[in-house]
């Protein structure tokens, strides 16, 4: 996923600082429902078709605007955007938290949502991250139309990241053998996996295997197992309308009450209830 942000990233940093690619959600008006809105400053970057949007402007005003491919949208904190949804798309959520940095890829193709991909740049704040945010978000309220200056600062936020990724990925540890298992626990959680099968596939055997998350995991293989299924459950209840037997076994349950109870016990809530006071959140 590192790979692919970088990608992205270098993508729009390439550009250069675009005036008209740059737009700035800076109004009063209140926002309607499911619109989302951060006490945190994000950008949101549109990467493959067109995506319709939602944004406050001037005193009291919500405007319909078109974002193609390329451009970027800076919503600065307290404030919100309303994505439409209208056409397929693929854009990049970048919230910039306290000391973390939070990535969010969605993919929709136009009826419902194929990927919420996301990514977290842990303990990541730096000095000039840091003086970037507040002179954008000093000049993100008085941006009638965008200005030069301000279309510089975001870019450099984005050369900024671009650089931490980079960096990352090249002073990486390397890649373990628990490392390539839960990789592989990732991206096959929806089939009918077990200890015996995974072992079977990395050519060790289940008690290797069980001891190997026990020396180097905080969890065991099952509930690491469990864990990525209830992930994945998590996305799909926020962002699509499967009904919850069509999302269980979508998620590698064959028994929709053990799901719920699996569900409830890591939560404290049900599918639902999570459904309910997330609704939107995964997009």
């Amino acid at each position: 996923m590192g790979t692919f942000i970088q990608s992205i990233l270098s993508e729009f940093s390439g550009q250069g600082a675009i005036n008209d690619s740059v737009l700035v959600a800076n109004g009063n008006a209140n926002p309607p429902a499911m619109a989302y809105y951060l006490h945190v400053p994000r950008i949101e970057l549109t990467v493959k078709g067109a995506l319709s949007m939602l944004l406050p402007k001037g005193a009291d005003r919500i405007v319909k605007y078109e974002r193609p491919v390329g451009t970027i949208t800076y919503i600065p904190a307290n404030s919100w955007n309303s994505p439409q949804w209208e056409s397929p798309v693929i854009c990049m959520s970048i919230v910039f938290w306290k000391q973390d940095v939070g990535f969010s890829i969605s993919n929709w193709d136009g009826t419902q949502f194929k990927e919420v991909e996301k990514y977290n740049l842990q303990n990541s704040s730096s000095t000039i991250r840091d003086r970037l945010l507040d002179l954008a978000e000093s000049l993100a309220w008085s941006q009638d139309t965008t200005g030069e200056t301000f279309a510089h600062v975001v870019y450099a936020l984005i050369n900024d990241l671009l650089y931490q990724i980079t960096d990352g990925l090249i002073n990486q540890r390397p890649f373990t053998l628990l490392d390539e298992i839960k990789s592989h626990i990732d991206s096959h959680y929806h089939t009918d996996i077990s200890r015996e099968s995974v072992a079977e596939t990395f050519n060790i055997s289940p008690g290797y295997l069980s001891r190997l998350f026990s020396r180097e995991s905080d969890v065991k293989f099952n509930e690491y197992l469990k864990l990525a299924r209830i992930t994945r459950s998590k996305a799909l209840l926020t962002s699509t309308n499967l009904k919850i037997n069509e999302l269980s076994e979508q998620c590698g349950f064959t028994d929709t009450n053990y799901f719920c109870k699996v569900f409830r016990d890591i939560n404290d809530c049900t599918p639902l209830e999570y459904r309910r006071k997330n609704k939107g959140a995964g997009l």
